[in-house]
């Protein structure tokens, strides 16, 4: 079990690094405005992430913010995604 929350918080704390490249990878010369805050949480009763993102750009604008929460109890998270994409 200590290794499945070991494995479960490195892909949840990957996310915004994933996010980030992603994003550099398709600047643009056009100006874009971004908004990110996360945080994570470890203990002995389980393990906890949650990112909330946002970005208007010259792409599109989306929205994100989700959480995943690892216990004795077993695992649970939610998200919630929203998108638009105005380049054709």
């Amino acid at each position: 079990m200590r290794a499945l929350h070991r494995v479960l918080v490195a892909g949840a704390l990957s996310l915004p690094l994933a996010l980030g490249t992603a994003a550099a990878a398709s600047a643009h010369d056009v100006p874009s405005v971004g908004f990110e805050k996360g945080g994570f949480m470890v203990g002995p009763g389980g393990a906890g992430v949650q990112l909330t993102e946002a970005h208007f750009g010259p792409d599109g604008a989306c929205y994100f913010d989700g959480m995943v929460l690892v216990g004795p109890g077993g695992v649970s998270g939610g998200f919630t995604d929203s998108s638009v994409d105005w380049t054709g």
